[in-house]
């Protein structure tokens, strides 16, 4: 987690959402959620799991994989994770974290991200870090649309009557 801080590039979005606490905890720790919000995210499968710890795998674009490991749960407040392999060069390092405090109405979503671009790449760290930066935020805001309209499905009582006021088929 420290790596966040002191990360050769480092970001940072904030969004409120009228939502709980617990639900938005909920969709950044369900796997199959991510690919409904997260920019360019193809699919998202939990690969394993025990008292050691969770990894999941990622595929962005289609052809992009990544093997993160979740290294911090405190529900219903902050989750985080780092990448542990990918199979093509972008970051040396990457971890990306998810606090989510309440307000008075709904909550806030803090996200956090540090990376060091791949040696490789380091030419184009300009150009990778504003593209970076780019589908974070998108990705962050997609998160809040996501959430909002689970809200709404959930409190409709046509919607709810009709599916026992469950997550909508595509959003699970």
């Amino acid at each position: 987690m420290s790596f966040i801080s002191s990360a050769p590039i480092t970001l940072q979005y904030v969004v409120d959402i009228n939502t709980t606490q617990q639900r938005a905890y909920e969709a950044l720790e369900t796997s199959s959620s991510w690919p409904h919000w997260f920019h360019g995210m193809t699919a998202a499968s939990p690969i394993h799991e025990d008292k050691t710890g969770r990894w999941r795998e990622v595929t962005l674009s289609g052809f992009i994989h990544f093997r993160e490991e979740f290294i911090a749960y405190e529900p219903p407040s902050h989750i985080a994770y780092r990448v542990a392999a990918v199979s093509l060069p972008y970051a040396d390092e990457l971890v990306e974290s998810f606090s989510i405090e309440p307000l008075k109405e709904g909550v806030r979503v803090t996200y956090r991200i540090g990376f060091r671009v791949h040696q490789s790449l380091r030419p184009l760290e300009f150009l990778i870090k504003r593209l970076g930066a780019n589908a974070y935020r998108k990705s962050l805001h997609a998160f809040k649309a996501y959430l909002v309209s689970i809200e709404i499905y959930n409190s409709s009582p046509v919607l709810a009557t009709t599916s026992s006021g469950a997550i909508p088929k595509g959003f699970t």
